[in-house]
């Protein structure tokens, strides 16, 4: 009689031991004893046929005893041959290949590849690492000793989901699966921008005068810079007072944005960002470069300020979190910054209702209103 799942499960286990291959104890995927000698002869079929490579896969755990069942039954084992020839694949040149043929924005490429370059210098895997050894990974043991933030190694996370699934072909294949189910979410720190509109306007007083529309534009619109760099004129609706944004971070990105009709001069003057008459050093500078002087100038006027830990994307976090404190619904400020889910909005309502219980206790302190 076979034995069941030492784990308390139902499901009866295979333990065998072949030739070149080692032994092999993993889980067979039935509760029915009919359907366990099934799969318990096709080890044998497999071994008797030479297919050490899906046995060995079987060994690894790098697929399940079900998936090589299902590809054994439909007479497809060849294609599972092509996963496994997949997960054999050198990570390394893999990885490279793929982030240069990526079709994400090229932040998100970047960030990818930043994300893999990190995973490379941790030592956890080896130069010539296959592409299956990410299974092998102790991820929870990376996490506790990651260099940087929650954040960051959560990218690296989304870069290896990403990774698989394209490498795989879907989201659900079981190996990627069971890799990310592997990989720990770390805390992250929330970022909750020092700025109020009174500072923003005393830290754009002190940009130059290209720059400061720049600003006016990314914190009424609540655009990525990314996303800004790419208007021209074509985006401008002037008789709506809207901008059809060309994003691409996720599907709900490439909308429409309505500003305020005294706003809308503040928007003709940074779109497009050539402003007509650009500084000498930005002729013939790329969008990327735009980008730098744009987030120095942020900086160096927020340095002249006084507020520190400033980044250019906090301008774009300054847009809900004073949307929220006044009062705008969650929803019309999920509509407005084009969040994937509700969630990514909740963190700033919920500063604001920090802020609301600071007040009611300076209230109580103070005595004020008694």
């Amino acid at each position: 009689m076979p034995h069941r799942d030492s784990k308390g499960g139902r499901t009866y286990r295979l333990d065998r031991v072949f030739p070149g291959v080692g032994r092999i104890a993993a889980a067979s995927g039935t509760t029915s004893v009919r359907e366990f000698r099934k799969r318990d002869a096709m080890l044998t079929w497999l071994a008797e046929h030479g297919r050490l490579d899906l046995l060995r896969a079987v060994r690894d755990r790098t697929v399940s005893v079900t998936e090589v069942y299902d590809a054994y039954r439909a007479n497809n084992l060849d294609t599972l041959v092509g996963e496994r020839a997949i997960l054999a694949k050198p990570l390394w040149d893999t990885v490279d290949a793929w982030a240069d043929s990526q079709s994400s924005a090229k932040p998100t490429r970047t960030r990818y590849q930043n994300s893999f370059n990190a995973l490379r210098r941790s030592g956890v895997l080896a130069t010539s690492a296959s592409v299956a050894d990410l299974a092998r990974v102790d991820w929870k043991e990376l996490a506790a000793e990651w260099p940087k933030s929650g954040s960051d190694f959560n990218h690296l996370r989304r870069a290896v989901s990403k990774f698989l699934t394209d490498m795989l072909g879907d989201v659900y294949h079981p190996f990627r699966r069971s890799v990310v189910r592997l990989i720990p979410k770390r805390p992250e720190r929330k970022r909750v921008p020092d700025l109020t509109p009174a500072v923003f306007w005393e830290v754009t007083g002190h940009a130059p005068e290209w720059a400061q529309p720049i600003f006016v534009t990314l914190v009424a619109t609540g655009m990525r810079i990314g996303e800004y760099l790419r208007c021209t004129d074509v985006h401008l609706l002037p008789h709506t007072h809207s901008i059809a944004v060309p994003g691409t971070k996720t599907a709900g990105s490439a909308d429409v944005i309505e500003v305020d009709e005294a706003v809308w001069p503040w928007i003709t003057r940074a779109i497009p960002c050539s402003l007509g008459d650009p500084p000498d050093e930005w002729r013939g500078v790329q969008r990327d470069s735009r980008y730098k002087l744009i987030r120095r100038e942020w900086l160096k006027a927020c340095t002249a300020e006084g507020v520190r830990e400033a980044r250019l994307h906090d301008l774009r976090h300054s847009t809900a979190q004073w949307l929220t404190a006044s009062g705008v619904s969650e929803a019309r400020v999920q509509v407005m910054l084009r969040h994937a889910s509700a969630s990514m909005t909740r963190r700033y309502a919920m500063q604001r209702d920090r802020g609301e219980t600071a007040r009611v206790m300076g209230d109580v302190l103070l005595r004020r209103g008694a």
